[in-house]
């Protein structure tokens, strides 16, 4: 998919998960509530698509096969290109939320998640 990280001004959100079903079907719900949304599989491809998109939000899974996604989230927010980037854990473990937030974490959401909780959550980051 062609990254394009100037769509006509809407919300550029990436999905970062290594569970196929899973971020084809958060994909698919986000481009229908109107967001520009990126896919990767792995830490590596996040970071490099990040590059390009500059996602504004970015829904991490934490069990990633390359790496953890805390360790996403650290390299994430120290990129200079996203500087206000809004990191959303999205994981089966059940990670304390303040464990979360001091990982690099703004949100964390456990799955299965509740749509109309994402949702929310989105819009008010909006």
């Amino acid at each position: 998919m062609p990254l394009d990280a100037n769509v006509h001004g809407l919300r550029r959100v990436m999905v970062v998960d290594d569970h196929m079903a899973s971020s084809d079907l958060l994909r698919e719900l986000l481009i229908m509530e109107g967001y520009a949304v990126c896919v990767a599989n792995c830490g590596r491809d996040a970071v490099a698509m990040s590059q390009e998109f500059k996602p504004q939000i970015a829904l991490l899974d934490i069990g990633l096969p390359d790496m953890d996604g805390f360790a996403l989230a650290r390299q994430l927010k120290a990129e200079p290109h996203l500087p206000n980037i809004q990191l959303i854990a999205l994981s089966g473990y059940s990670q304390p939320l303040d464990t979360a937030r001091g990982d690099g974490f703004d949100h964390y959401l456990v799955k299965p998640v509740d749509v109309d909780q994402l949702l929310s959550l989105l819009q008010a980051l909006a």
